[in-house]
């Protein structure tokens, strides 16, 4: 523990001023100390091997190392070290030991806090699937921490061996207390536990009681035990499979999404108490929720409206008060709703006699029947005799006296005359069993009863050393002395003839309590003491609290909360605000207040309180002698200068363009970066400086200070005209533009010349029409070159006007000569072009109609032609048809007709392919082209 806690380092807290505060690790302060074997890291391995072996070798030469060597061998340690530093704050921070339950007790609630933060994601998971869960709250609490320490890790331990259980890990569930062992574990602790229990019973002897009978050793019961909870299990029940928590599945795999140790199905245990109902969760560790199934129930005593209700919770109570004859039948119960039979007894109170009658108090209704402590006394019918009984209800009955009797040993057995008649002895041996159960009475019938046994038998005393005859009625005690040692294992028994089972030890122990005030003040007793049960008081440190702690406890408590204001001496100029405390003081967390000597402002300091901070320096001088040595370091409270003032003061840029809040310390006028801007004397320009010291900040116009304008002319210039002025910076009005111009003219055969100032002269803005008409005028005739227009009218025929824009004027008056014809093209006459779109065609006269008869007659006439070739041709088919399909006539005057035709045929076929392909060849030239 001594090491865990050298690892932590304690934060130092940062100032204000930025003092170069450097920290030092406790992994540096003991480079000799060797790592922790119980962190398991390669870090700590390294880190051991890194101080062991170079710092050895640099120790043990006389030659010093080059200064590359130094330097790589000091890095890796430095590596080495962080890693093992991080280790260590690792277990450190996960691990809290019970030696720092007192001291650490601060530490502890911080770190509890982050633990806090990082359980909430489990917790709230938790607490979603537990929500519908109502009932048993220690039922609900314990599954969920159960499931809790699953979920989270290195929560789950073994108590047998002290090993996280981790999940893949096959372990076994106590059915009591639920409780996780690892499966050998359980093994191992069930069978040494049955096997020392035999041993025991092996080595146990019979022994002989007070009265000299022989005690056998009990029988052997051999069992086992859960380590935790004690619960006994049967040699049988030692478990020899590793199953899931419900018992559904044996050996189940370890799933990442999966409870550990768990099956993935429903639980389906029968619930406690027994519902009929089943676990409805998914298999999981612990005991099963209440019920949560919902119910329709009336309330204990049936008198309100079913409700629908969780079955855990079924037996609900309404506020209706219970009506129910008391056991006196005569009050009404008046209690809360309770379950039918359950009514309390009845409290009033009314005076009652008791059994015999004899006496009568108040007592409570429901012990109205109450016995008295006198002698009922009444009389027996035989008049002679009263009831010796006790207070009874009910007659005495007969007489005992006028019943059948006997001696007084028994043996006779008469019926007296009456009950007043004496019965007496029969003179016989007595013959009762007497007191000791083995001998009986020697003497005769006797009143009264019996003596004690005077037989002498031979008796073993208790120790079973001596035998010897003694009187029945007397146990047989030696003179020996019983050397065994009692309980506390420090003295000896000394009991006179001891049978064997030797009292405890009824000395006081007496030993000094650990609190070294008190003695223990039990009888003595083996091991260690109880602690103290004396209470003792601590106080704060103002002494105005106090409060009790176990006595012993006084250095290692921690002091009492106290609520009353710090008496310790302010070590700044604030007075403490703070509550009593143990140890130094918080630091001052107040701002200064007082005048910034620093800056030399009217502004108070609003920095931290700075009259006692800590400052740690290091030797400025320090050379190591290796990467082990590191320089020594010095804590001072020192009063550290005020800082320069922060407060914001309105600044005004140097050329008055904005006003800034800038820190008093630093609130001297400065450029702000923008455009000087300030209007320069031509009146056009403005001064193209950035922000820069003037004379006057609120003036707009050109300062001393400022560039003077050297651009050229940038007045517009008239409409139309993209000729910059030749002038440097200059005030209205701009000089005419004698640029000349060169241009196409309308018909596009050749140029124009013209000035600029004459097509585009100044001031046309805001002319009357007119003078703009004219001005458009001027500009057609600089744009005409004044030859004849070479463009045609829509006609065909060209233009008769000068050169000129846009369309050519009335192309309706065009007299071009043009000629006319009628419809069927005989009869023409020559006209005008205005003419001829008036009349565009002649009408035909009677030559018109002759030419117009004749060449019909010549279509008739081709036409029959056409038919006549075509009948023969149809013919000359037919016939060819015939000869081929029709039967053949044998003719001789054919004969030579048909090789004529044959021939042909013959002809045919060679010449059609040739044709086809010539064909061919000239459609595809065709498609080609």
């Amino acid at each position: 523990m001594a090491s865990r806690n050298r690892n932590r380092v304690a934060p130092k807290e940062q100032n204000a001023w930025n003092i170069p505060v450097q920290t030092k690790s406790e992994s540096d302060r003991q480079p000799a100390r060797k790592p922790s074997t119980a962190n398991g890291s390669k870090g700590g391995a390294a880190a051991a091997a890194a101080a062991t072996s170079e710092p050895a070798g640099m120790s043990s030469s006389k030659i010093p190392l080059p200064s590359s060597m130094l330097k790589k061998s000091q890095e890796k340690f430095i590596q080495v070290q962080r890693q093992h530093a991080e280790t260590a704050r690792k277990y450190a921070a996960e691990y809290v030991s019970s030696e720092e339950e007192e001291e650490g007790e601060n530490a502890s609630g911080q770190e509890a806090g982050a633990a806090a933060s990082n359980d909430a994601a489990t917790r709230n998971i938790l607490g979603d699937v537990l929500k519908n869960y109502h009932g048993a709250e220690a039922d609900v609490g314990k599954t969920q921490e159960y499931l809790q320490h699953l979920l989270e890790s290195r929560n789950a331990v073994c108590l047998i061996c002290i090993e996280t259980v981790k999940r893949a890990d096959r372990i076994w569930s106590c059915a009591a207390c639920y409780t996780f062992f690892h499966l050998m574990c359980i093994q191992r602790w069930a069978n040494d536990s049955m096997s020392m229990k035999r041993i025991n019973h092996e080595q146990q002897e019979g022994y002989y009681n007070n009265r000299g009978e022989y005690i056998p050793k009990p029988a052997l019961d051999v069992h086992w035990d859960c380590p935790k909870c004690r619960r006994e299990y049967e040699p049988e029940a030692i478990p020899r499979h590793y199953e899931c928590f419900c018992g559904k599945e044996r050996e189940p795999n370890a799933h990442p999404w999966l409870i550990p140790h768990s099956c993935g199905e429903p639980c389906e245990k029968q619930l406690n108490p027994a519902c009929g109902h089943t676990c409805r969760l998914l298999c999981h560790p612990g005991p099963c929720p209440p019920c949560p199934q919902t119910v329709n129930v009336s309330c204990r005593c049936g008198n309100s409206p079913v409700k629908t209700i969780r079955c855990a919770q079924k037996s609900w109570t309404c506020a209706r008060k219970c009506k129910r004859k008391l056991a006196c039948g005569i009050h009404e119960c008046g209690a809360q709703c309770h379950d039918a039979g359950q009514c309390p007894p009845c409290q009033n109170r009314s005076k009652q006699p008791c059994l015999c009658g004899a006496q009568t108090k108040e007592v409570n209704c429901y012990e109205s029947r109450w016995q008295c402590d006198s002698v009922c006394n009444k009389p027996f019918p035989c008049g002679l005799h009263h009831c010796e009984g006790v207070c009874h209800a009910g007659p005495c009955g007969p007489c005992p006296l006028g019943l059948p009797r006997s001696c007084p040993c028994g043996k006779t057995e008469t019926r007296a005359a009456s009950c007043s008649e004496r019965i007496g002895t029969c003179g016989d041996t007595c013959e009762k069993v007497l007191a000791c159960g083995q001998h009986l009475c020697p003497e005769r019938c006797h009143q009264g009863a019996c003596g004690n046994c005077l037989e002498l038998v031979p008796k073993v005393c208790r120790c079973g050393s001596t035998k010897k005859p003694i009187v029945c009625h007397r146990e047989a005690i030696c003179e020996g002395r019983c050397k065994r040692m009692r309980t506390c294992g420090k003295h000896q028994c000394n009991r006179k003839c001891c049978d064997g089972q030797c009292p405890p030890c009824d000395r006081v122990c007496g030993k000094t309590l650990p609190c070294g005030k008190h003695k223990c003040s039990s009888l003595c007793h083996q091991g260690p003491c109880y602690p103290c049960n004396q209470k003792s008081t601590i106080k704060c440190r103002c002494g105005g609290t106090v409060a009790e702690v176990a006595c012993g406890r006084e250095r290692k408590a921690n002091a009492p909360k106290c609520k009353l204001p710090c008496r310790a001496a302010s070590k700044c100029h604030h007075p403490n605000t703070h509550t009593c405390h143990p140890g130094d003081c918080p630091v001052c967390v107040l701002p200064c207040g007082q005048p910034n000597d620093t800056t030399n402002c009217e502004h108070p300091c609003r920095a931290k309180c700075h009259d006692a901070v800590q400052v740690v320096t290091r030797e400025k001088n320090f050379k190591p002698v290796g990467p082990w040595d590191v320089p020594k370091e010095t804590v001072e409270v020192k009063t550290l200068p005020h800082p320069a003032c922060t407060v914001k003061v309105p600044v005004m840029c140097l050329g008055g363009h904005e006003t800034a809040d800038w820190p008093c310390s630093n609130s001297k006028p400065s450029s702000c970066g923008r455009q000087c801007g300030r209007l320069l004397k031509c009146g056009v320009h403005r001064c193209p400086l950035a922000c820069h010291k003037v004379t006057h900040r609120a003036s707009t116009t050109q300062d001393s200070r400022c560039e003077p304008c050297s651009a050229g002319c940038t007045l517009p210039r008239p409409e139309g005209c993209v000729h910059s002025c030749a002038l440097r910076c200059h005030k209205p009005p701009c000089d005419p533009c004698l640029v000349s111009i060169k241009s196409q003219c309308y018909c596009g055969l050749t140029q124009v010349f013209y000035k600029c100032h004459e097509f585009y002269p100044t001031g046309m803005e805001g002319k009357e029409p007119e003078e703009l008409a004219e001005l458009a005028r001027r500009r057609e005739s600089f744009l005409s070159c004044g030859q004849k227009c070479i463009k045609n009218f829509p006609c065909g025929h060209r233009c008769t006007s000068i050169c000129h824009p846009g369309r050519c004027p009335n192309p309706e008056q065009c007299s071009k000569k043009v000629k006319v014809a009628c419809k069927c093209g005989q009869r023409k006459v020559e006209v005008s072009c205005k003419v001829a779109r008036a009349t565009p065609s002649l009408d035909c006269d009677q030559q018109c109609e002759a030419v117009r008869a004749q060449k019909q007659e010549e279509q008739e006439r081709k036409e029959q032609e056409a038919r006549a070739q075509e009948e023969l041709q149809n013919q000359r088919e037919l016939e060819e048809y015939e000869r081929k399909f029709g039967k053949r006539k044998h003719r001789e005057r054919k004969r030579h007709q048909v090789q004529q035709e044959e021939k042909g045929t013959q002809w045919a076929v060679y010449v059609a392919p040739v044709v086809a392909v010539l064909i061919a060849v000239a459609l595809y030239f065709l498609f080609v082209q």
